[in-house]
């Protein structure tokens, strides 16, 4: 842990030093997720899983556009979700 900290502190100073704008945006953005990337290295835990479920959920959705019923469609998600 105290290594991708220490990792990620250099990387911050890199971008701070290389006079690249479209770094500074990903440094905001890093130093917002901060905790959660620094979690994954203590834990090795991800929510690649809802992730994944999530998006075969909204493909679902897409392909089913005009269902009627709402049922159905959780119907179908259910069904699509037996080979997991």
């Amino acid at each position: 842990v105290k290594e991708s900290i220490q990792a990620l502190n250099n990387w911050y100073e890199n971008v701070s030093q290389s006079k690249l704008n479209l770094f500074y945006r990903a440094k905001g953005t890093v130093k917002r997720w901060e905790q959660h990337i620094i979690n994954y290295f203590k834990t090795r835990i991800t929510n690649g899983f809802a992730e994944g479920l999530n998006n075969k959920i909204k493909l679902i959705k897409r392909i089913g556009y005009g269902v009627p019923k709402v049922e159905n469609l959780k119907r179908r998600v259910f069904l699509s979700l037996l080979s997991i």
